[in-house]
């Protein structure tokens, strides 16, 4: 199943978002009444993106690693006839942060009629253009296609990969993670 490059480069340029100083925020949800014990088998479903796009080999990176840990939770890959479905979506947001610098002087000052104390200020505006990248992905029932499983990891962007065959999978392994969710009644024991 081939990806669409326009999907390759949605992925690709979350993932570069992602790649900043700022640490991978990463929030999962699930269907509490699913049971993930009867699910043995995934295919990926739908990639998605929106905002700049990703690059081939970067897509490729994302769906690989996905495929890795999925495989490593004891998942088996089948297209034919798979038990789950697995969506990704990369979104990229561009924003404006605007920071206020007030700056007051206080000091005398000299006319000829007066003499007194000096009270100024200015504030200095600073608009900086920032991206936020986030990596989606869906986890469905592939019979129903109703949504089992969500993760999604948010990164502010500033600067792109420097070694994206490592960065790549620490992030899908970090937004993957709590997947499959532990039923809360076995967290309590």
């Amino acid at each position: 199943m081939g990806i669409p490059s326009k999907i390759r480069l949605v992925i690709l340029l979350s993932l570069t978002a992602m790649a900043c100083s700022s640490p991978l925020k990463v929030i999962t949800d699930y269907d509490s009444k699913a049971d993930f014990s009867q699910y043995k088998s995934f295919s990926f479903f739908e990639l998605k993106d929106t905002g700049p796009g990703l690059s081939e080999l970067n897509q490729q990176r994302i769906i690989n690693a996905t495929r890795e840990e999925l495989i490593k939770k004891g998942f088996i890959e089948d297209q034919n006839n798979p038990q789950l479905l697995v969506n990704v979506t990369a979104i990229v947001n561009e924003k404006k942060q605007i920071t206020a610098n007030s700056y007051y002087n206080y000091g005398g000052y000299y006319r000829p009629y007066r003499w007194g104390p000096s009270y100024g200020g200015s504030t200095v505006y600073n608009v900086t253009d920032l991206k936020e990248g986030s990596l989606i992905i869906d986890i469905l029932d592939a019979s129903s296609k109703h949504l089992l499983w969500q993760g999604t990891g948010n990164k502010e962007i500033d600067t792109g990969l420097k070694k994206p065959e490592t960065e790549i999978p620490t992030y899908i392994n970090k937004i993957l993670s709590d997947f499959p969710p532990v039923p809360k009644s076995s967290k309590t024991k």
